[in-house]
């Protein structure tokens, strides 16, 4: 088959034309930004890109919004009569292949998924998989195996996550998030989960958190299909844990894929090896390096949760590795003016233990925002975050940041990195002492 992908910069996108490449299928793509690799990709969006032998165009949930820079691309395409997939129906369509694992929920996914795929690798099942950022074991973000098995994120933006066909779900959480998508909150939410555990076969496995209380109204749903129903809690992390990485959230992500595992017959001292040689995720609290004794590292969290959870990650880690005396200074980005404007009040009291706090504009997301949306609301969310106690200051511009970052931090600090955008850049480039 020849596929073309729309908007391939994306890690989850890369990683799909990846395993099309792997499966032996032609692929190209492109993206506003310039992308190097195996795959001939196009800088910018063009519909010239669109050939008329392709079997399919490949696109982000994004990208098929009525203010897209690819809408003549898809226009073209449909003109042409190619069908347009989105990635999350591609995702299905490999699925259903195979037995499915979706791991979804509005944090931890990533860590989740990664953690699953390791200790079925480990164990011998040669799995697929499909996670959302570059696992360090493979040096890329997917898998292609023989074996029965895959493992993908399903992500809960525009109910991607129904596009699945899965036999085991895994629902880490349920949060406000995406509010945007989903304009009721929870009800809204909560809804869509419920469509999305009712895609279960039979003998299928669903597997979530005990103190979600959302989430255990939901369980009865496959309770009474019959569905096999697993429980994880914080009051009962898997036994023989002594995890490399830091929090109480990636013990919970552990037990999560542990729990998964001896469901399906894996041995718990595989299971503990694995998860317990396990390093981390790729943009989940990474340590990137040192410099003049500072401490770089980067966290994709955006949602408050997230970054609170990276908070006490930098903690344990002060404490464990580094000394009480660290101060902990924050760069974060905001992703996307609707989230930061809807959980505003989240935001405003999510950086507590931050000794000094620099955010930078917010990241717009071309096509997903609204007409009233702008950069440097960054502003206001930083005067509301100084009102509930947090040492903070707006600064337009990462090339600012950086400046600012190589006055303040001293020897002994850590420095993070926070955001689901390219802040990492910052914080590579105070390693590399540049401007």
């Amino acid at each position: 088959m020849k596929y073309h992908f729309i908007g391939i910069g994306g890690v989850s996108m890369s990683g799909l034309a990846g395993l099309l490449l792997e499966m032996g299928n032609e692929v190209t793509g492109c993206d506003i930004k310039k992308i190097q690799g195996k795959i001939q990709a196009f800088q910018g969006h063009s519909e010239n890109h669109i050939a008329k032998d392709l079997d399919a165009v490949i696109v982000t949930a994004a990208a098929l919004h009525e203010k897209s820079p690819a809408k003549e691309e898809i226009k073209k395409a449909k003109e042409l009569k190619i069908p347009v997939i989105r990635r999350s129906q591609m995702i299905g369509k490999l699925m259903s292949r195979k037995i499915g694992i979706a791991v979804s929920g509005m944090h931890g996914k990533t860590t989740v998924s990664t953690m699953i795929a390791l200790i079925l690798e480990r164990a011998g099942f040669d799995p697929s998989a499909l996670i959302g950022s570059n696992v360090k074991e493979w040096g890329k973000s997917y898998r292609l195996g023989k074996g029965k098995y895959f493992i993908a994120e399903a992500c809960e933006y525009e109910r991607q996550m129904l596009d699945f066909q899965p036999k085991i779900i895994v629902i880490t959480n349920l949060e406000r998030e995406h509010l945007d998508t989903y304009p009721k909150g929870m009800k809204d939410i909560s809804q869509a989960f419920g469509r999305f555990i009712r895609k279960l076969p039979k003998d299928g496995l669903l597997v979530v958190w005990r103190e979600d209380s959302n989430l255990m109204r939901l369980a009865q749903i496959a309770k009474k299909r019959g569905n096999k129903v697993k429980e994880v809690s914080r009051k009962k992390i898997w036994p023989g844990l002594k995890l490399k990485v830091q929090g109480m959230h990636n013990l919970l992500d552990a037990t999560f894929a542990a729990r998964v595992c001896h469901e399906l017959g894996i041995s718990n001292k595989i299971i503990k090896q694995s998860l317990n040689d396990f390093t981390g995720s790729g943009r989940r609290f990474e340590i990137k390096g040192e410099f003049n004794h500072v401490t770089v590292v980067d966290d994709y969290g955006h949602h408050p949760t997230e970054i609170k959870a990276t908070i006490e990650a930098a903690q344990k880690y002060t404490k464990n590795v580094t000394n009480n005396d660290s101060r902990l200074i924050m760069v974060f980005q905001p992703h996307q003016y609707t989230r930061t404007k809807l959980l505003f009040k989240d935001f405003a009291t999510a950086f507590k233990g931050v000794d000094k706090l620099i955010i930078t504009d917010i990241y717009l997301i071309t096509g997903r925002e609204p007409n009233e949306a702008r950069a440097d609301f960054s502003k206001e969310l930083a005067k509301e975050i100084a009102i509930n106690g947090t040492d903070v200051e707006y600064i337009s511009g990462y090339d600012k940041v950086l400046k600012r970052l190589q006055e303040i931090a001293k020897p002994g600090d850590l420095v993070i990195t926070q955001g689901a955008t390219d802040i990492y850049r910052v914080g590579e480039k105070f390693l590399k002492n540049t401007k």
